[in-house]
């Protein structure tokens, strides 16, 4: 299969995701580290809003090219078929529902759980409700 070109815009949206996402998870990182002071917890979390802002950062792009000239990025022979957008939108919704629920008190492995239901949950619902690509 031969690889379909990508609006520019979409292409250059790809490559500042990257850096986008590594700030993501940065400042977060340093924010939830300082405010629960868990490593551990700090780092899960944070690498979790930074690969859905690396998923999302390029489906937003993709859905601002007019649908004429649109590539689906499930086009792409790297990408899998998954609802791109939804699937970013509920990492990082995953992320501040664990953030949440570690803060009111509750320990590491119910933080994450909560996090992992609530991601869940996100995606099935932004999957129908985000325009697929």
């Amino acid at each position: 299969m031969s690889e379909q070109p990508f609006h520019e815009s979409v292409v250059a949206a790809d490559k500042r995701s990257k850096a986008i996402a590594l700030f993501v998870a940065i400042g977060l990182f340093l924010a939830v580290n300082r405010l629960v002071g868990d490593v551990q917890f700090a780092s899960i979390v944070a690498a979790t809003a930074g690969i859905g802002t690396r998923l999302y950062v390029p489906y937003h792009a993709s859905m601002r090219v007019p649908a004429a000239e649109r590539t689906p990025l499930s086009a792409h022979p790297a990408t899998g078929e998954y609802h791109h957008g939804a699937a970013g939108l509920a990492l990082v919704t995953a992320s501040l529902a664990a953030i949440v629920v570690f803060g009111l008190g509750h320990r590491l492995i119910t933080a994450v759980g909560v996090g992992v239901i609530s991601g869940s949950i996100a995606y099935l619902t932004l999957a129908s409700a985000l325009p697929s690509d």
